[in-house]
């Protein structure tokens, strides 16, 4: 079996980028929406969160929370939607030290296509700073 037959490449993605502003209301009309019919990724910022820090999906989504949040146990600020649609197979998840920020790998026709979803944070730059030592030394 080849590297395609075992892994189907993806030909093209779409991202959605939107800050929820912690809206239960936004976060649900973008997730009741057809958006699954169009987009590949949700790449969401200030997400509605619940009293254990997970964030609702619906069926039509795999939620990537940053690795963070599972290591040290933090509320996250960011999440990447990936569509169901796509085989897990085809991506992966990249882990970053940083709680607000979600790195994720797609295997492309061209090649491999790295995502990264961020939450900055305005009081420090130490997210841009940490981002830029991860690039050098991993894509």
């Amino acid at each position: 079996m080849n590297a395609q037959t075992e892994h189907p490449l993806i030909p093209l993605i779409h991202i959605w980028q939107q800050n929820m502003n912690t809206s239960h209301t936004a976060q649900l009309t973008l997730l009741n929406s057809p958006i699954s019919d169009e987009w590949n990724i949700l790449a969401l910022q200030e997400l509605a969160l619940n009293s254990l820090g997970n964030t609702r999906a619906s069926s039509h989504w795999r939620v990537v929370y940053p690795i963070h949040k599972f290591t040290h146990g933090e509320k996250p600020r960011v999440v990447s939607l990936v569509n169901s649609k796509i085989s897990t197979n085809t991506w992966q998840q990249i882990p970053f030290p940083l709680k607000d920020v979600v790195v994720i790998q797609f295997n492309m026709s061209g090649g491999w296509c790295t995502i990264v979803n961020i939450y900055k944070n305005n009081n420090h730059n130490k997210t841009v700073e940490e981002l830029g030592r991860f690039m050098n030394t991993n894509i």
